[in-house]
């Protein structure tokens, strides 16, 4: 799962971007409506994000980012949503588009941790998100499903006015931007 943060702190002395490109890895347990094509992943992710600031004559800082997401993903497909195909998987046979296209969203919660090599400051924060967006499921086996998923994410706002003595830094948005994913799904028993 990757995030591309939409807004960010600007150092008025290095016009630096914090935290341009977020990174992680997460896992997931899916589960379905009997005989409708809603599913349910509700997921656990982790990311680890490092970015050193060099601002005009001080010292550089590394900062340390990491963040524990909890996230309640709801997959909608609507060319297929009365079928019981027995998905995730699906051979790759016939309907492509129509068993494999659908719409994700979700509510999530990030416990976000924000640590300096310098002040010895820690930032603990809770921050509240949803995410919306399409997906596609591509059937490589009866048992494996490789999902890309494209969403925009919304998140609370945080303060990180500890760190940055800045007005900015106060109502940060940088939780919020586009959210691309790739899940792999194994199912043992297909016909559940």
């Amino acid at each position: 799962m990757n995030t591309w943060p939409q807004n960010r702190i600007n150092e008025t002395s290095t016009h630096q971007r914090l935290f341009p490109f977020i990174a992680g890895v997460g896992a997931d347990y899916w589960f379905r409506l009997k005989k409708y094509r809603l599913e349910f992943l509700p997921s656990i992710g982790y990311q680890l994000n490092r970015h050193t600031l060099e601002p005009d004559n001080a010292a550089s800082s590394n900062l340390t980012w990491t963040v524990l997401e909890l996230y309640q993903g709801i997959n909608y497909y609507p060319f297929d949503f009365a079928n019981d195909c027995m998905c995730p998987t699906f051979s790759k046979q016939g309907q492509f588009f129509k068993k494999g296209f659908y719409i994700s969203f979700g509510p999530g919660l990030a416990l976000s941790r924000l640590s300096n090599n310098i002040a010895q400051k820690v930032i603990h924060q809770a921050i509240g998100f949803a995410r919306f967006g399409i997906g596609f499921d591509l059937g490589i086996s009866d048992l494996l499903t490789l999902s890309p998923t494209v969403q925009y994410q919304i998140g609370q706002h945080i303060n990180w006015s500890n760190y940055f003595n800045s007005s900015t830094a106060e109502d940060l948005n940088i939780y919020s931007g586009l959210h691309g994913s790739l899940r792999l799904g194994w199912r043992l028993d297909k016909r559940r």
